[in-house]
């Protein structure tokens, strides 16, 4: 009944293309260039909160209660610190997108290759269209920051784009697919409906729906196009962000560091004592005139020196003091921070990091972000299948990131060169995706025909066929010795020590 339901919805928002719906005129350009704020009728302007240390904890408690408050301290604090920013985009950068379509559910035996060509570019049009490299790393961004990102799908025969929806008036309300279902409070457009033109025909037609009976404002929005990508699957009632737990270390640190700009501004300050002498129990100069010399010393003195007019001795007031255990506390609370959200203080300017120990840290982080990427990716896949041209294709987002990039390429290559058919994932980790692979080359080799252009450089190989073995014997003496350097993840820890040494 569920598939029934979804298969009809599917092609409910298919017939509701714009092209269909509103004219391509009217409203074409809206879709290829999506409004989010119209300022001239429209402006909601966002709300802004100060959290303190002890809010933090108190939304804790009940993470299920405060949920909507941890999700804004969260997006405060993303904003203010640049520690927690710099910690999210650091597991946004660890994958690097790159994707292949395979075939699936397909049997070579009876498959017909015209037709599997024309479905497979129709496929690869619309991941194109998708700009998987540039829209879902901001959806990564807001499931790394907050736990969920809500998403609906804008489609056109040359666009898609995908918007996000206001996390406070979302659920997770089914799973279909290994994809999370979406419903969403349509009391949101109750104070708003100038906003429905800005949202896909299903909001406006469902939001007709909730007025007509206001008690149910929860509506399931229609699958595949609607979605939730979540990093804590175990946990769908509510949102938990994933480092929702460093929070009080953040504050912790701010704390530290404003201890110290307390102590700095207080070592620059300094007391003058001016001393009026006594000789026998008499002054030694008159009361007024001393005052006088006084005020005049004191009207010149800056704002850290302050000045005092005594009879009496007075020691030396000083307000110095060593700076080492402020700097060593400051850096304990950074690491604090980063040990505390689970990953190497090592990857942050560490003195003590070492190029094996990072590795290896950075590929255990690379797991926990992968796990959210192919959660995309079955969110993709579900849009994909539900195309008639996409029925037996799937897309592989590779477990690829700038920091091990070479040796997956590697691997591919290998892999490659002994028959396996890697040759797609291999182009794809060097960053030449499957849309551009057949079609770079038909340009290189039938149109620019570079590969009459350019002539491979001569090896020694061949010149040893023209100039000998006593030319050949020549130049190897000429040639460096040593083994190949080796790359990091190959090297010991001594042995890397050994190279920086040398």
């Amino acid at each position: 009944m569920a598939e029934t339901n979804s298969a009809r919805g599917s092609e409910r928002r298919m017939s509701e293309t714009p092209t269909n719906l509103f004219g391509i005129s009217q409203r074409f350009a809206v879709l290829n260039r999506l409004i989010t704020r119209d300022l001239n009728r429209y402006i909601n302007q966002p709300s802004f909160s100060l959290f303190t240390k002890d809010d933090i904890a108190k939304y804790l408690e009940n993470p299920y209660r405060y949920e909507k408050q941890l999700r804004k301290a969260v997006i405060y604090i993303y904003a203010a610190s640049s520690h927690f920013r710099r910690l999210i985009q650091y597991f946004v950068g660890l994958t690097n997108w790159s994707y292949i379509i395979e075939p699936y559910n397909i049997d070579p035996q009876k498959a017909n290759p015209r037709i599997t060509n024309n479905n497979y570019r129709k496929a690869l049009k619309l991941l194109s269209a998708m700009s998987i490299k540039t829209q879902f790393p901001k959806v990564l961004t807001v499931c790394l920051r907050e736990d969920v990102c809500y998403l609906t799908t804008w489609m056109t025969q040359d666009d898609v784009t995908f918007q996000q929806l206001p996390s406070d008036y979302c659920a997770i309300s089914s799973i279909e697919g290994n994809v999370l279902n979406v419903t969403f409070n349509f009391s949101y457009f109750a104070s708003r409906e100038a906003l429905l033109d800005y949202y896909p025909a299903e909001f406006r037609r469902k939001y007709e729906q909730y007025k007509k009976d206001r008690t149910n404002a929860w509506i399931e929005l229609d699958a595949p196009y609607s979605f939730a990508i979540k990093v804590n699957n175990d946990i769908l009632d509510y949102a938990v962000p994933p480092f929702v737990g460093i929070l009080r270390e953040l504050f912790d640190l701010e704390d530290y560091k404003g201890l110290k700009l307390a102590k700095t501004a207080l070592e620059n300050y300094a007391m003058l004592a001016m001393k009026i002498p006594l000789e026998d129990g008499e002054w030694g100069i008159d009361l007024d005139k001393a005052e006088q010399f006084w005020r005049n010393l004191d009207a010149v003195l800056p704002e850290e020196i302050g000045s005092v007019l005594t009879p009496m001795e007075i020691d030396k007031i000083s307000f110095e003091k060593s700076n080492v255990g402020d700097t060593t506390t400051i850096a304990d609370a950074q690491e604090n921070v980063f040990t505390a959200a689970g990953v190497s203080s090592l990857l942050f300017n560490n003195p003590k990091a070492s190029a094996n120990a990072l590795l290896l840290s950075i590929k255990a982080d690379q797991e926990l972000t992968y796990g959210i990427v192919k959660s995309i990716q079955e969110a993709i896949n579900r849009i994909l299948q539900a195309q008639s041209y996409g029925k037996n294709f799937r897309l592989n987002i590779l477990n690829i990131s700038v920091f091990n990039q070479k040796e997956e390429g590697d691997a591919y290559l290998k892999a490659a060169s002994y028959g396996l058919p890697t040759i797609s994932a291999y182009a794809a980790s060097q960053g030449i995706g499957q849309a551009e692979l057949d079609s770079m080359s038909f340009l290189e080799t039938k149109v620019l025909k570079l590969q009459d252009m350019f002539k491979p450089l001569v090896s020694s190989t061949q010149v040893s066929q023209q100039v000998g073995q006593k030319d050949l014997e020549s130049e190897a003496a000429t040639d460096e010795g040593g083994a190949p350097t080796k790359e990091v993840g190959e090297i010991s820890d001594s042995g890397e020590q050994n190279q920086e040494d040398a």
